[in-house]
């Protein structure tokens, strides 16, 4: 993955019953944590990450739609695909963007 000068990121932590979403900024070779982790579908992550990036007029609005909808899709895949044994290959290929911090399946 090439880095830009300034892009955000969008960390997962992966089990069977819960998906942990947050989101850093990557600023040239230095990371910062922007949000704490959500657990969804215990929280409403989605929302709680478009809360957080909003309180942030600092960042590009592209920017904060382009994880957001990554966050969405990869959502989407866990609750698609969160009971098949055979998945952290096909994500991280599918989702080479996401650091993946846990996998756990």
């Amino acid at each position: 993955m090439s880095i830009k000068p300034f892009q955000l990121q969008l960390k997962v932590v992966w089990f069977g019953n819960f998906l942990g979403l947050a989101i850093d900024n990557v600023n040239l070779n230095q990371i910062y944590s922007l949000t704490p982790y959500y657990f969804w579908p215990k929280t409403e992550a989605w929302e709680q990450l478009k809360l957080e990036l909003d309180s942030k007029l600092w960042l590009p609005q592209e920017e904060k739609v382009r994880v957001l909808k990554l966050a969405g899709n990869v959502m989407n895949y866990w609750f698609s695909s969160r009971d098949l044994k055979i998945v952290k290959t096909d994500f991280i290929q599918k989702f080479p963007e996401v650091e993946v911090c846990i996998f756990n399946n």
